[in-house]
């Protein structure tokens, strides 16, 4: 069964939704990409799979509008 899930924030020059402050997504191209959670010398930050880029929440946060995205999951394999 499939779980539908709604960004609450969007920041339209990064191209990241928020669902929480602890889950963001990040909306290049095809499938939403869910970010990395970390904390990086006592600030809240967000990284992609495989990249050592980080974005911190203080970043993103300046340019958050509300905006509601469907999140789109790719099918599973099987």
């Amino acid at each position: 069964m499939e779980q539908k899930k709604y960004t609450k924030y969007y920041n339209p020059q990064l191209k990241i939704g928020l669902i929480s402050w602890r889950e963001a997504w990040l909306f290049n191209d095809g499938f939403p990409e869910k970010l990395y959670t970390e904390v990086y010398k006592g600030k809240l930050v967000f990284r992609q799979r495989g990249t050592s880029t980080r974005i911190s929440y203080h970043r993103l946060r300046q340019q958050l509008i509300v905006k509601r995205l469907w999140i789109n999951e790719p099918p599973l394999p099987f």
